[in-house]
């Protein structure tokens, strides 16, 4: 094999507690095909892999390390696209953002003019895909996430309880004001 087509990658890994952990990690991602070396930062929670990504991708990396009970942290994001005309298009921005690496998946929906993104984000960026689909021809950006329904309710949670807390006090000094 030609060492000029090898790239090295750091992949995060979370989950590993152990230097037996961190060896399961590295014998799992180097049984591999096109892996020539992986060494496991225990303390950094980083697989450092040097791999020839003709033989070998991201989502093969994620999963042989979730067969051995370990995590890659993934993201999920939803790019709105404009300039898209038909399924060429799509499939020219699919292209763009599945060759940036830390990509793990993207699916466009030409009808929606929108792009779903699965990705590794200490790899890439929301930024990193928009300039992509730009070089493909196109613009995009990324569409609002929704609050998650448990971000969402703690922060209720916490404004009532501060409101509670703040009247109480309230209604303390009061009694005590009277009392003087």
């Amino acid at each position: 094999m030609n060492s000029k087509s090898f790239t090295d990658l750091s992949l995060p890994v979370h989950g590993m507690n152990c230097t037996g952990c961190a060896a399961h990690v590295e014998k799992a991602i180097g049984q591999l095909p096109g892996v020539s070396r992986v060494k496991v930062d225990l303390k950094a929670e980083v697989a450092n892999i040097t791999y020839d990504p003709h033989q070998v991708d991201l989502l093969e990396f994620q999963h042989a390390i979730s067969q051995v009970g370990y995590k890659v942290p993934t993201a999920e994001i939803t790019l709105t696209v404009k300039g898209m005309s038909c399924l060429s298009c799509s499939s020219h921005v699919g292209g763009a953002l599945g060759d940036l690496t830390g990509v793990l998946q993207a699916n466009v929906n030409l009808d929606k003019g929108t792009a779903q993104v699965t990705y590794v984000p200490e790899l890439v960026s929301s930024l990193h895909m928009e300039e992509a689909v730009r070089e493909a021809g196109y613009q995009a950006s990324a569409a609002e996430q929704p609050a998650l329904p448990s971000q969402h309710n703690a922060n209720q949670v916490a404004e009532k309880t501060e409101t509670a807390h703040s009247e109480k006090f309230t209604w303390r000094f009061k009694s005590l004001l009277k009392r003087s």
